[in-house]
């Protein structure tokens, strides 16, 4: 299992206060090895079996989060839709599809 505290404090620093969402795929990659991470623009998408997370930053500490099956979209998060999620549950977000 991740250290999610460790992968906060890497996330953190690594988005800064203005960064894509995308910026974090090697951050997710060293922490879920299991699921497979990429970079689409500025999103980030997380694919675990079925299921894709895609990831885009709206503010400093804020993500809008949609989960799709099967095929990754952003059209949710092109539209303004989705969970809101800070970093911290964001990550929690990623642990869960992870396992």
């Amino acid at each position: 299992m991740a250290d999610r505290n460790k992968l906060r404090a890497e996330a953190g620093a690594c988005l800064g206060q203005s960064k894509p969402a995308g910026e974090l795929v090697d951050c997710v990659s060293a922490h879920f090895p299991d699921v497979e991470v990429f970079r689409e623009n500025d999103d980030l998408v997380i694919k675990g079996g079925h299921r894709f997370l895609i990831v885009r930053r709206a503010g400093p500490d804020s993500f809008r989060v949609s989960e799709n099956v099967s095929v990754p979209s952003t059209n949710l998060v092109d539209g303004g839709g989705g969970a809101t999620r800070t970093l911290a549950q964001l990550i929690d977000e990623i642990a869960v599809l992870a396992e």
